[in-house]
This record gives C-alpha cells, structure tokens and sequence, in this order.
C-alpha cells in the first residue's frame, strides 16, 4: 500500500506539473510569428556583408556566366551591379525594390525591372533567367538560392560576400565592344551567331568559332595553318566543333571549359583571352565595302601568345553547298537587309507577282538544253521558270562568288523581263560574295545564303 501511496503521489504531481505549466509556461509563437521571424532573419542575411554580395549568374547549363554585385538595405532596396552590355549601359547599376515572401518557402522576389528581369525575357522567356529566388541554406557564409520558376532542375545561385573593390573586377568594356562583331551578321529565323577569326600570331594559327554575344557561349569551329581564310583553307582545316560557355571577368574573355586542339603540329589550349586594344581597322566582311570592321588584340596567358580577333564568316556547316547541286524555296524566303521577304511587299511580288519559288541552279546537268546549269531566277506558279546565268565557279570553303552574266532564259518565251529580274538578281547579290551555312533540319537539307554587303538573306533547301 505505501508503495501504491507513493505512486499515486508521484502520478498526481506529474498531472500538477502538466497543469502549471500549460497555465504559467511560455507560448508556443504563432505561424504568422514564425514565418516573421524568419523573414527578418533571411533579411538580417541579406543585408549583413559589408561589401554586399558576388553572384556569378548562370542562368541554364548551356549558357554563359554574367557577373553580378548584389547589395541589399534594410529598406527593400537592393543595388545590383552587371556586366550586361545592352541599352546604353541601362544594367550596369541599379537600385530597384525586392522583397521576401514566404509561400513554397521563403522567396527573395525582385519586384522592379532590372537585369535578371531582361535575362528572363530573352529567347521569348525561354533562356532560362528567373527573378524570384527560393531560399535554401546557408553554407559558411555563402547563402543559396534555387530558381522558383525552372522546370525540372532549378537553376542553383550562390551568393558569396564581395570583397573590397569587387567591382574592379567588371569587363564591360569588353562586353561592349565585342557587340561590333555582331552587326553584320544574319538576323532571320534567330540568325547566326558572328563568327570571329582567333589569329595566334606567334604560332601562325588561326581560329574560327561562333560567339553567341547574348546567351555567352562558343562553338570553337575549326582551326588550321595561317593568318588569312585563303591560307587555312590551302594548309587544310582541323575540325573542333566544342562547345563552351564563357564570362568576362578581369579584362578577359574567360572560357568555362578550355578549348583544345592541335593544328600544324602543336598542341593549342585556350582557356581565356585577354583583351585590350580595340579598334576599327580590320578589313571589311564585304568586298565591295572600304568600310573597316572590328579588331581586338589581346593575348592568351602563358608566354608571348599575342592574339588578333576579327569577323570572319567561315563556317564549317556551310561546306557541303556545293555545285552539281539544284536549290529550290519557296519565294517567300528571300529577305532584304531589314527582314522584308521580297514577295510580301518586295521588289518580287512588284515585278513578278505569279512568282512561287526561288531557284539556285548550281552546276546542274539540265534535261533543257537551254538552261543554264549555273543561274538563279524564279518559278512561276504555271511551272514556267526565269533564270539569269552566273559564271562557272565552286564554292571556297563556305563562300561563293555570284559573278552575274547578261544571259537570260525563260522557258515560256516570255521577253522584255530581262530589266526586271537584273534588278532583283542586283540586289541579292550584290557584292557578288554570298556565305552558306546549314540549318538544323529534320529530313530536307537547308542552307542559309548570307550576303555580307547589305545582309539580304536566301534559304535554300537542297533538291
């Protein structure tokens, strides 16, 4: 019984205890407390380093890195510093308002238009960009985000305080001048990226890739023995075909992955560029033009790799434009240096109303005998066809040389066209130079023809 007694005892004090302490003890914090508290404190973060924070922003696996500075107050102002080189500079530095939310988790929002809301747009919001960051954790002293609106594997941004002057390390003076390599280039249909020509003129090397100037990556093309196109396409071309993305940081182009290769019997690696003399002086994409282009000049690090950057329209895909070849589209794709297809309000609709395809006959053996094997012209919607004749030639690399003949043919007897199709024959070849590249195609082969001198492009799809 004592033992029972005891028991009881010790029982009815537990019970006593329970009750006290749901009477007298602390309260439990609310949700909204909570949730509060935790916003204050992601807030206390954010705004703790001295020098604000470093992100290098990569938006999606295949793109390149844009270099940020990011300093939050504890007003919902955040000061963001880029090396986005658009508009006159309008992304270089602002101040624009955020805020912390907490729905899926706590949300760091970006509530004016700045620079990640610019990267959001591109590609018709496709590139991956976001402005609404989820937080993660803390590591050291590093904060991590997750993208809120990536499908699939979201985009990871580390946070990392700055130090001291970070913003010395900004290259967008480089950034800037690098947009002059993309002024002549294609524009239809997304376009191609401007191509650059890497002379490593310690080596007599030359490197050609594509630089895609907006979503910051390379395709390293080919390479090859000489500092002219004319050179390395005698000495023969080593195919690359890498990709890699790229940043600016430090007065340097700087490759996320380093391109390697061996061309005339050395071994080459690319890793970044660094870029400090720019000028305009480099010859003209056009032949027909005195107008000079781009030059960069730099070097590569390790050793006296002095380097000349220039545009260049050599492009492997463009090799397999070839003679003995008959092209053929539809009229609707010939665009003018505007993006104008020349049979919707053009110069084709004007002259040749009934006109329903572009041809390209490029060395053909034709069963008329009257045809010439080497013209460009017209298709009727009646299957009669309107050609004008070029001279004999075969392609160099990727270029083509359209030397327009006065010898004209229309299969329907037609006559007094000739003024007519002379002048639109004029204007897409002017300059006589024309540059093919293939585009990505399931089934039929398409080229692009690109005409440096007034940017009149052709689509071509291979008979």
């Amino acid at each position: 019984m004592t033992r029972l007694y005891k028991t009881l005892a010790v029982f009815l004090c537990l019970i006593l205890t329970i009750s006290c302490n749901d009477d007298d003890g602390p309260r439990l914090p609310s949700v909204e407390e909570r949730v509060n508290e935790a916003i204050s404190g992601l807030r206390n973060e954010l705004t703790a380093p001295a020098n604000g924070w470093q992100l290098e922003y990569q938006p999606r696996p295949d793109a390149g890195v844009f270099f940020m500075l990011l300093d939050f107050d504890e007003n919902g102002e955040v000061r963001i510093q880029s090396d986005v080189a658009v508009n006159n500079g309008e992304f270089y530095d602002q101040t624009i308002t955020y805020r912390i939310d907490n729905a899926l988790g706590l949300e760091l929002i970006l509530e004016t238009y700045g620079v990640f809301h610019f990267l959001f747009e591109q590609e018709q919001a496709n590139f991956g960009a976001e402005f609404e960051f989820i937080f993660d954790q803390k590591v050291d002293d590093n904060l991590i985000f997750n993208s809120a609106t990536d499908f699939g594997s979201p985009t990871v941004l580390t946070f990392t305080p700055a130090a001291p002057g970070a913003a010395s390390s900004f290259a967008r003076e480089i950034s800037e001048n690098l947009n002059a390599f993309g002024t002549l280039t294609s524009q239809i249909f997304g376009g191609d990226p401007p191509i650059q020509q890497l002379i490593l003129e310690d080596r007599n090397i030359s490197v050609f890739w594509s630089i895609d100037l907006e979503r910051r990556n390379i395709l390293a093309d080919v390479a090859g023995v000489g500092t002219t196109v004319d050179e390395v396409l005698t000495n023969g071309l080593v195919g690359i075909r890498q990709n890699t993305a790229y940043s600016f940081r430090d007065g340097s182009l700087v490759l996320v992955e380093p391109v390697t290769f061996v061309a005339g019997g050395q071994q080459i690696t690319i890793s970044e560029v660094s870029l400090d003399n720019f000028e305009m002086t480099a010859p003209p994409l056009c032949n027909a033009s005195t107008e000079p282009g781009p030059t960069y000049k730099g070097r590569i690090p390790g050793g006296s790799n002095d380097v000349t950057v220039i545009s260049s329209l050599l492009n492997s895909t463009g090799f397999g434009f070839q003679p003995n070849n008959a092209y053929t589209v539809n009229v609707i794709f010939v665009f003018d240096g505007e993006g104008n297809s020349l049979a919707q309000g053009g110069i084709i609709e004007e002259r040749f109303p009934e006109a329903s395809g572009f041809a390209f006959l490029y060395g053909i053996n034709p069963i008329d005998p009257n045809l010439p094997p080497y013209s460009i012209g017209l298709l009727m919607e009646d299957g009669s066809i309107y050609v004008r004749a070029f001279e004999p030639t075969t392609s160099e690399g990727n270029k083509v040389t359209i030397t327009l003949t006065e010898e004209f043919y229309f299969d329907d007897g037609s006559t007094g066209l000739e003024n007519d199709l002379r002048e639109i024959t004029d204007a897409i070849f002017e300059g006589s130079e024309v540059y093919a590249s293939e585009l990505p195609n399931d089934g039929a082969t398409v080229f692009r023809l690109f005409n440096p001198c007034n940017r009149y492009e052709v689509f071509l799809v291979q008979n």
